[in-house]
């Protein structure tokens, strides 16, 4: 690189990439924050509010033992110790997908959650959400009470009015009966549905997500089959994959866990065979960033795409006959592009080479037609059977379909009681059909939701919902295994399962959930020790859906409409909206979970709010840049947000979250009212979504309506002035190492060769041999997806405090774990690389040599070890980092009394929630303390104690760090360096293994593992 303002090959940011003035003023100031810039009133009440709502618990009184189980302390259960971690079998469902999970509790007090190894949905692995789920259940903003027209009422009040309500409504034959309830594999509610149905043979049961996982996919394989069948996926099977826009190994995919594991277990390059991953998609997902080729268009070209793939596969792959015709080749101006030529025929001489291994997916926000096409493929691919199966689904109309219908409904005066679970369609439902104006004209409405939201207040009734911590449930994943809830805890606040309301219409007395769940399955296991094993386990062996091969119908040629026609760009006016499920918050569920809203999102690196995801060419066009507030319009709606420009984006498309501008979320997400009033975090997108854009369509426009503000993101925290940066921006090829497979089998050990340094000499003696345990770490950025559940498990397992988005815009974010995210190669078509960057734990470490204290010392087993107690804060170790991983508390964050006086008579007790979140083996850290990855000793010292108990010696793999055992791709290992038999020894001696800035001499315990990728020849 000749010169400082040089562009580096790999880039942080588009501010980087550019040398942004702004940004460099910013790098070159001795503070991040000037002094005249510390926090005001303002700021501070808001930081105040969200450590209270994230750290406050309601009171002591609510962590209890169930009462069938109270037994007194001087006659101790035999077996039970006190303060031991006990761990149970649960399963959590979102959106209507199942996982297992297993929770740890200690006297009774769940603080932990993990992925359940013997469930096949996530085998072991757990998301950011599962993680995050432990916070929500000591969530003061929970709902405390039942309510009637917004007043204080008793859950036995409800019980006698719904018992004379629903008496009326069956004495009707239930016409006037509605439920609307969200997607659920639970077989417990199923049942009670069908009862319900039975003796309400007039009734209409709704179901309805803000985010579908399954309609399209339904609708395409009806229209392919005549039936709704399920798709079942073997990515372990397949060598080629092609992503039509779905993002098979992120969280809101069927069995995503399960498809993370298996493709990344199918990219390693010393395997004898290594997968090729194709993506189209308008907008980086978690499948496109570890992509071998992908290629950015708009959500509404994918179907001309599709179909064009179609043709071409089909010529090249000679298909059957009873196939029928294949799709012909569209009129879209795009296809003729030269670079969208090549990439579909290369892609259809690879998928012709691979019949019977290879795999095409369809995004869940793809039309039908879409779905359609790549069942076909799969079937003149000979694929059906080898890398995919399908089982037979119930043929209804979609969540939006019945949505409409039941709107329609509330208008023509037809609803008499609608009961709605767990669902929040007031906050969520197309904005055209007006559901807030219609549901007030239901004579009588109930709804059971976690939270007093935007759907509750407005209700006649509303009843708490019991969290899955709390309550008896069960589930069945998307191949049909079945799983088991049990609660851990008694409900906090009154809560009540979705199932025992829902039971007061069938039964003359109030059941409970254990009963409705062990009654749903008294055939199979009606004898108490098959019962008891099931619960203890979790997940039962057998159960799993038939699978089926189905026949082909006849497609019909697509139909193109508006820019589904178009060229690679649109105009302002005409450009295409992507409405999408936050990583985060999800649909708004999650929007008063102060762990999800802090978390950065994987590429954006934005936490606190949602952001317009603008392409480099088109924020151009616009002229807009990060931090613009915009004004997006699209059908007579407006909202307004911040624009943030996305490298790799498709031009002509912006991309918006979901989930946020949430106005009874809590005091996190924000709360309008009298009491304790918060500003809601982000925009609502929703509002642009209507009954015929869901998730995309075009005819949108930018306005940009002010100057930029600063984002709260994480991506520039560490940024240092052009002089320091030069050496970054060379270094950076070295931090993060990536060849072809083709370079990988010509020379192993090339990662070993990219820096090449004189021999380091230690200057003095060792002063420890390291003879018994040398924990280490190796990370391979080939299996990393960016999905960041390493990130809030450590969260969750250590303690970590929550900063607020005015700290985090001052660089004072806790997080011990950050995933760095680097583009490479130009704005526009721009590659990712993840790299995980814990501690890395030197053997000589800097930070240890500057500490004029001693508050960070070395231990025999190698660990760089904190003395909380000593530290004085002179931030001198964070300064003598080179990898920026320490963190310094700013602030009291868990000390602090804080927040406003809360709801529902909490008073003092919402303080209460730090005895009840936090990891009673971590010490909780206070104002002026640094702080860092440990490796989690905590566990290391816990299996040490067990194999020093047993006389035995520590199993490989015993020790799983936090990060490690929630990831969903196997990308972290751990464990002793000296045991030469170790996974993570042999890791660290691979040829493609290496450690960060090896030529410091620092000699750091975390190994990284180069990425290989697999390119066809002919796309380069």
């Amino acid at each position: 690189m000749s010169q400082v303002n040089d562009k580096p090959s790999y880039w942080r940011s588009l501010a980087e990439l550019e040398n942004d003035p702004e940004f460099l003023e910013t790098v070159e100031r001795e503070f991040r924050v000037p002094l005249d810039q510390e926090p005001g009133s303002p700021a501070r009440r808001r930081f105040m509010q969200v450590m209270g709502a994230s750290f406050a618990l309601a009171g002591l009184s609510g962590c209890r033992w169930k009462e069938d189980k109270m037994i007194d302390f001087a006659k101790r259960p035999e077996g039970l110790i006190p303060g031991e971690a006990r761990h149970y079998a649960t399963t959590m469902e979102i959106g209507g997908l199942a996982v297992g999970l297993m929770a740890t509790s200690y006297d009774g007090r769940p603080v932990k959650v993990e992925g359940n190894a013997a469930h096949p949905a996530n085998l072991g692995a757990a998301t950011a959400w599962h993680q995050a789920s432990i916070l929500e259940l000591y969530d003061p903003d929970r709902s405390q009470a039942v309510l009637k027209g917004g007043q204080k009422a008793e859950w036995k009040d409800f019980v006698t009015a719904a018992k004379e309500q629903f008496g009326k409504l069956k004495g009707a034959g239930g016409k006037g009966l509605y439920i609307l309830s969200g997607r659920s594999s639970s077989p417990t509610l199923a049942a009670l549905k069908k009862d319900v149905l039975a003796k309400y043979p007039q009734a209409r049961w709704v179901w309805y997500s803000a985010v579908p996982s399954a309609d399209q996919e339904l609708a395409g394989t009806k229209l392919a089959f005549g039936k709704p069948h399920r798709v079942h996926l073997d990515c372990a099977k397949a060598a080629v994959i092609v992503s039509l826009d779905a993002d098979f190994v992120g969280p809101g995919f069927p069995m995503g866990l399960r498809n993370a594991r298996a493709v990344a277990a199918g990219r390693d390059p010393d395997a004898e065979r290594m997968n090729r991953l194709y993506v189209v998609e308008p907008a980086y997902s978690h499948a496109g960033s570890i992509a071998d080729h992908r290629l950015a268009l708009r959500s509404e070209l994918v179907k001309a795409f599709a179909a064009a793939l179609d043709a071409a596969v089909s010529a090249a792959a000679s298909a059957a006959a009873d196939l029928g015709p294949a799709q012909p080749k569209p009129s879209a101006a795009f296809l003729n592009d030269a670079k969208v030529t090549k990439f579909i025929e290369a892609l259809a001489k690879d998928l012709a080479a691979h019949k019977g291994s290879s795999l095409v997916v369809a995004g869940p926000h793809q039309p039908a037609e879409v779905h359609a096409i790549a069942a076909r493929l799969n079937l003149v691919l000979g694929n059906v059977g080898n890398t995919l199966s399908y089982s037979e689904d119930a043929d209804e109309l979609s969540g939006d379909e019945q949505l409409k219908q039941l709107v329609t409904d509330l208008g023509a005066g037809q609803v008499d009681t609608l009961l709605v679970l767990g669902e929040n369609p007031v906050y969520s439902a197309p904005a055209d059909l007006d559901f807030a104006g219609a549901f007030a004209k239901a004579k009588t409405s109930i709804a059971v939701t976690s939270y007093v939201d935007e759907t509750a207040k407005v209700a006649s009734w509303h009843v708490p919902l019991a969290h899955y911590l709390e309550t008896w449930g069960d589930t069945r994943a998307w191949d049909g295994t079945l799983a088991i809830a049990q609660p851990l805890i008694a409900p906090l606040f009154g809560g009540k399962a979705a199932i025992e309301v829902v039971a007061l219409l069938t039964e003359d007395v109030a059941w409970g959930s254990k009963d409705l769940v062990r009654r749903t399955h008294k055939e199979a296991y009606a004898d108490d020790r098959k019962w008891n094993r099931l619960v203890q386990a979790g997940v039962a062996a057998t159960g799993r859906l038939e699978m089926v091969t189905p026949k082909l119908q006849p497609l019909a040629p697509v139909k193109l409409e508006g820019g589904e026609a178009g060229g690679l760009d649109a105009q302002n006016g005409q450009l295409e909206l992507v409405l999408a499920p936050c990583a985060k918050v999800y649909d708004g569920r999650w929007a008063n979970n102060a762990w999800l809203q802090e978390l950065p999102e994987s590429f954006t690196k934005l936490t606190w709010g949602n952001a317009a995801l603008i392409a480099p060419a088109t924020a151009a066009a616009l002229g807009v840049t990060d931090g613009t507030p915009v004004r997006l319009t699209l059908g007579g709606h407006s909202i307004e947000l911040p624009a943030m420009i996305a490298p790799g984006q498709a031009t002509g498309s912006v991309k918006v979250a979901l989930g946020y501008g949430r106005t009874s979320a809590g005091i996190v997400g924000g709360h309008s009212g009298d009491v304790a009033p918060t500003t809601p975090v982000g925009a609502n997108a929703f509002k642009l979504k209507s009954a015929k854009l869901q998730f995309f369509g075009s005819g949108l426009s930018v306005q940009g309506i002010g100057s930029p503000d600063k984002l709260a993101t994480t991506q520039d925290v560490h940024a240092i002035d052009d002089v320091g940066r030069k050496g970054t921006d060379e270094r950076v090829p070295m931090l993060v190492r990536e060849g072809s497979l083709a370079e990988y089998k010509k020379q192993p050990d090339f990662a070993k060769h990219v820096v090449h340094h004189p021999p380091l000499l230690q200057l003095w003696e060792e002063p420890v041999k390291y003879d018994g345990n040398k924990w280490g770490m190796a990370i391979d950025l080939g299996k990393c997806i960016g999905c960041s559940a390493c990130v809030t498990a450590c969260q969750a397992e250590n303690n970590i405090a929550v900063v607020g988005e005015e700290n985090v815009k001052k660089g004072r974010e806790l997080l011990w774990l950050r995933v760095d995210r680097y583009y490479s190669g130009k704005a526009e078509e721009a590659g990712v690389v993840w790299q995980p960057l814990p501690c890395q734990q030197c053997e000589n470490a800097p930070c240890e040599q500057v500490c004029p204290v001693g508050a960070t010392m070395h231990s025999a087993e190698g660990l760089n070890d904190m003395v909380y107690n000593r530290c004085i804060g002179t931030r001198y170790c964070a300064n003598n980092c080179p990898y920026k991983v320490r963190r310094f508390n700013y602030f009291n964050y868990h000390l602090d009394k804080v927040g406003p006086t809360p709801w529902h008579g909490m008073e003092n007790d919402r303080h209460r929630v730090k005895a009840m979140v936090f990891n009673p083996e971590v010490t909780v850290r206070a104002r002026g303390v640094m702080e860092k990855c440990t490796f989690c000793v905590q566990r290391i010292q816990n299996t040490k104690i067990k194999a020093k108990n047993a006389k035995r010696a520590i199993r490989d793999n015993e020790i799983q760090t936090a990060c490690q055992q929630t990831c969903p791709t196997g990308a972290i290992a751990f464990g002793n360096l000296n045991d030469k038999q170790s996974n993570v020894a042999k890791l660290s001696e691979l040829g493609r293994a290496y450690h960060l800035l090896a030529e410091l001499n620092n000699r750091p315990r975390v190994a990284y593992l180069a990425r290989i990728k697999n390119p066809n020849p002919e796309l380069g």
